[in-house]
C-alpha cells in the first residue's frame, strides 16, 4: 500500500512539473521573453536575423527578393542584416556548414514529389547539399515520405496532398516562384538549327535536342558562354551543390535512364522489366567508357554500391553520395546476371521505381580507389571532394581540354549510342550530335554573356539570363531569344536549428511579409510563376493550395504592395512573440 502511494505521489509531482513546462511553452510560443521578465530572470532582447543572398551580378532576382524581405523585417521590428556572399561562399555557408539564419536563393524542384523526401526528411538534418539544409524535423511527415514511395494511383496522390499541406502549414522554407529559363542565341546559329525548345532549356540534355537544318552550313564547334566557372574547375558529378543546370557532367556521364518526352525512358539501358520488387535490366550492346574500356553490368553493380557508401565498407560508417542518395536508396541489391544484364531488388512502387535508374554510372576501374575518408564529421570521402579534372565517363561527349576559370572544351564521343547510326530509337531521337565540339567560355556577368554573342565570340548563352536583358536581346537583329519554363525555385530558406526560426508560427509570420504576385510582376517582369508549394507539376497540388491570385496559406499581409504593418505584427504576436515599447520584436 505504501509503495503504491509513493509511486502515485511521485507520478503526481512529475505531472505538475510537466504541466508547468507545457504552460510556459504555451504562454511563450517558443519565446520566453515575457516569462523571463516577470520572473526577473533575463532582460528581453530584440530579434536579430541575417538574411544572406548572392550579389547582384550573380543573381539580381534573389538579391532583390532579399532586399525586400529585409526591409519588411525591419518594418515589423526585427533587426535584419543583409550580408552578400560570393557564390562559392554562399554554397559553403548554406549547403555545407549550414551557417545561416535565413537565405534567399534557388534550388532544383524534382519532377516527381519524391524529391521532397531527401529535401525535408529528419534523418538528413546533418547531411550536405540539398539534403534538408533547413534542419527541419517532423516525424509524422517522415512517415508520410516513406509511405508515398510504396504507393500508387490515388492513394499516393492523397499522401502527396497531405505532405504538401503539412509543408505549407509549417513553412520550412517559403516558395516564391519558378522562373523562366532564358537564353540568347546568335540569329545565324538559331537559323542553322531546329529544335531549340524540343527539350526544356534548363534540362541537362537541352543541347542534345537540336538538329542541323538541311542545307545549312555545318558547324564544327558550338560555343556556349556562362558566368559559372565551376565546370572549368572540377568535373565531379557527385559534388553535392552542383547546379541544377549542369550541361558539362551530364554530357560526360550517362545514367541508365533519362527523363524526356514526358517520362523516364531507357538511355544506356536498352530495356527493363519489373516483376514485383525486382527489376531486370539489359544494357545496350557495345557500350564503352571514354578511355575505351567496356562498360558492363559490373559497373552498374559498383555504381550503386559506391553511391550508397563511397568508403566501400572500409570505414565504420557509411558515406553515401548526398546528390544521388535518394535514387540509390530505392535499390536494395544489384545482382549481376551477365555482361549486360542485372537484377535489382527495388524498395518502391512502380511509379517511383524508374527514378532509381537516373543516377550517373561510374567506371569501377577509375573510382574504386577514391574511398579515403577526408572529413568524418561531414561524411566526405575523396570520391566527393576530388576535382576529377580528367573525367572518364560514357556520355555523348568527352573532355578535350580545360583551362580553369576560363574555358572548357568537349569533343563528340563517337562510340556513344546517339552518335552511332545503329537505327536505335535513341539514335533516331537525339543523334547524332549536331556539333563535333562544345566550348564553354566563362564571362563575368549576364550582360557580358550577351556581349560575347554580339561580338561573335560565342553562339549561345546558358539559359540562366536575367529577364532584364530580354528587351536588349529582342532589339538586336543579330540575336534570337529562347525561353521555356524551368524547375528552378526561388525561395526563402530558414535555419530551423536556430531560435526563433525553429517555430512554425514565426516562419509563417515571415512568409506573410512576402507579396509573391508583386515579386513575379516586378522582379521577374512576368517571366516566372508564383508558387505556394514546392512541386513542378500542378496535378500534384491539392485544390486548397492552388494559386488563385494569392497564396491561400500565407497571404500577403497588406494591400497591393503596401505592407499593413499592424496586421503583419499581429502574425508575430499570434505566434507568441511580443513587442517592446520602442516597437522592437523581442524575445
Amino acid at each position: 500500500m505504501d509503495d503504491t502511494n509513493d509511486s502515485q505521489n511521485t507520478l503526481t509531482r512529475r505531472q505538475v512539473v510537466a504541466g508547468g513546462a507545457v504552460g510556459l511553452a504555451g504562454l511563450s510560443g517558443g519565446c520566453l521573453g515575457p516569462i523571463q521578465n516577470v520572473l526577473g530572470l533575463a532582460s528581453a532582447s530584440q530579434v536579430s536575423l541575417r538574411v544572406v543572398a548572392p550579389p547582384v551580378d550573380w543573381d539580381r532576382r534573389a538579391n532583390a527578393i532579399a532586399g525586400r524581405l529585409v526591409s519588411r523585417l525591419e518594418q515589423v521590428g526585427i533587426d535584419a542584416r543583409f550580408p552578400l556572399l560570393p557564390p562559392k561562399q554562399f554554397r559553403e555557408q548554406v549547403l555545407y556548414r549550414r551557417d545561416f539564419d535565413m537565405y534567399v536563393g534557388t534550388m532544383p524542384v524534382g519532377r516527381d514529389p519524391d524529391f521532397l523526401r531527401s529535401l525535408l526528411h529528419s534523418t538528413h538534418t546533418n547531411d550536405l547539399g540539398w539534403q534538408n539544409p533547413f534542419g527541419f524535423t517532423d516525424k509524422t511527415l517522415d512517415e508520410r515520405f516513406d509511405d508515398q514511395r510504396r504507393q500508387s494511383g490515388s492513394q499516393r496522390t492523397g499522401t502527396i496532398h497531405d505532405i504538401l499541406r503539412t509543408i505549407a502549414n509549417e513553412q520550412p522554407f517559403v516558395p516564391i516562384a519558378t522562373d523562366n529559363a532564358i537564353a540568347a542565341v546568335r540569329s545565324d546559329v538559331a537559323d542553322a538549327f531546329d529544335g531549340w525548345q524540343r527539350v526544356p532549356l534548363r534540362e541537362p540534355i537541352w543541347l542534345l535536342g537540336i538538329d542541323p537544318v538541311e542545307g545549312a552550313e555545318p558547324r564544327q564547334t558550338f560555343r556556349v558562354t556562362t558566368k559559372n566557372d565551376l565546370p572549368t574547375e572540377q568535373l565531379n558529378p557527385l559534388v553535392p551543390w552542383i547546379s541544377e543546370f549542369d550541361p558539362t557532367t551530364s554530357l560526360l556521364y550517362d545514367p541508365l535512364a533519362r527523363r524526356y518526352d514526358g517520362s523516364i525512358r531507357p538511355w544506356l539501358a536498352r530495356e527493363w522489366s519489373v516483376d514485383g520488387a525486382e527489376l531486370t535490366l539489359t544494357l545496350r550492346s557495345d557500350l564503352r567508357w571514354h578511355d575505351g574500356e567496356p562498360l558492363t553490368a559490373e559497373d552498374i553493380r559498383f555504381t550503386y554500391e559506391f553511391i550508397s557508401d563511397t568508403s566501400l565498407g572500409s570505414s565504420d560508417a557509411d558515406y553515401p553520395v548526398p546528390r544521388f542518395r535518394r535514387q540509390a536508396s530505392l535499390v536494395d541489391t544489384v545482382e549481376v546476371l551477365g555482361q549486360r544484364r542485372v537484377r535489382m531488388s527495388i524498395d518502391a512502387s512502380p511509379p517511383v521505381t524508374p527514378m532509381a535508374l537516373t543516377l550517373p554510372l561510374l567506371p569501377e576501374h577509375v573510382w574504386q580507389s577514391r574511398t579515403d575518408v577526408v572529413e568524418m564529421r561531414a561524411g566526405l570521402t575523396r570520391a566527393i571532394t576530388h576535382a576529377n579534372t580528367n573525367p572518364v565517363g560514357s556520355g555523348p561527349m568527352a573532355l578535350e581540354s580545360r583551362r580553369g576559370g576560363h574555358t572548357l572544351r568537349l569533343r563528340r564521343f563517337d562510340h556513344h549510342p546517339i552518335n552511332r547510326d545503329d537505327g536505335s530509337e535513341l539514335a533516331d531521337r537525339f543523334g547524332p550530335l549536331a556539333f563535333s565540339e562544345l566550348e564553354m567560355l566563362v564571362t563575368p556577368s549576364d550582360l557580358n554573356m550577351v556581349e560575347f554573342l554580339e561580338g561573335g565570340e560565342a553562339d549561345v548563352t546558358v539559359p540562366r539570363l536575367d529577364n532584364e536583358l530580354v528587351s536588349r536581346i529582342e532589339s538586336k537583329e543579330s540575336l534570337s531569344l529562347a525561353t521555356s519554363s524551368s524547375r528552378t525555385l526561388y525561395h526563402v530558406g530558414f535555419n530551423a536549428r536556430r531560435r526563433p526560426l525553429h517555430t512554425p508560427g514565426f516562419r509563417r509570420a515571415v512568409a506573410h511579409l512576402l507579396n509573391k504576385a508583386r515579386i513575379v510582376e516586378t522582379v521577374f517582369d512576368g517571366y516566372a510563376r508564383p508558387r505556394t508549394v514546392p512541386v513542378h507539376d500542378r496535378s500534384w497540388v491539392p485544390d486548397d493550395l492552388r494559386w488563385d491570385g494569392g497564396d491561400p496559406e500565407v497571404p500577403f499581409a497588406g494591400i497591393e504592395d503596401e505592407l499593413d504593418i499592424e496586421r503583419a505584427r499581429e502574425h508575430f504576436r499570434s505566434a507568441g512573440y511580443y513587442y517592446a515599447d520602442g516597437g522592437q520584436l523581442v524575445y
